[in-house]
């Protein structure tokens, strides 16, 4: 994951602006959309000049390839902590669905905007999120793999299908979710665990 332009280098005042300038960037995209905000946007939010902003970004494009990149990081994360675990491949996979899918429930800003606007990326920014997504879906893939290696799910699985469909209902989070709902994060997290490792492993589980 490549670091702010000053983030690893300027002190952690710089490090700091940086972050905020991330968090800046999810409130503005999430709010009017990528397409239609601006730096100026980003910088009102951030609460500095618009060339300012430049010590930190290169471009609006770079900006967006950066929180992809920085949302994909916690992805990875969340994998390869489940993946360690000391556990059967299916109790590996309930553990990342609830991690994952509670990641999301606390970042819904960010989740909607991986979803939703990695299709305004170009060149080689487009190829570098692409090949990310796909690395992830890989290794989602093989851990759900690993479950019907070890006879824990069902027979008839197809592994890419289930992997497909588990991103669909995790990258559906942002249609319905409300923070001020009725249901905890917790409990929609570890009801979507169920109900993923349910696809996996079947009825009979």
């Amino acid at each position: 994951m490549t670091p702010i332009k000053g983030q690893a280098t300027d002190g952690r005042q710089r490090r700091n602006r940086s972050e905020d300038v991330l968090e800046a960037a999810v409130r503005v995209f999430h709010k009017k959309g990528y397409a239609s905000a601006s730096i100026q946007d980003i910088a009102d939010e951030v609460g500095v000049l618009k060339g300012s902003l430049y010590h930190y970004i290169d471009s609006k494009e770079d900006l967006l390839a950066r929180l992809f990149e920085d949302s994909a990081g916690h992805f990875m994360a969340m994998l390869d902590e489940a993946s360690n675990l000391d556990a059967p491949p299916v109790e590996r996979l309930r553990r990342f669905a609830y991690a994952c899918s509670y990641w999301y429930l606390q970042n819904i800003e960010r989740v909607t905007i991986y979803a939703n606007e990695w299709k305004h990326l170009t060149g080689k920014r487009l190829k570098t999120v692409v090949g990310i997504r796909e690395d992830y879906e890989a290794r989602l893939a093989s851990l759900i793999g690993e479950a019907k290696e070890a006879g824990e799910a069902r027979p008839d699985l197809d592994v890419n299908f289930a992997t497909y469909f588990i991103f669909g209902a995790l990258n559906g989070l942002p249609e319905w979710y409300r923070r001020r709902g009725p249901d905890p994060a917790e409990r929609i997290a570890e009801s979507y665990a169920g109900l993923i490792v349910a696809t996996v492993v079947g009825g009979g589980k």
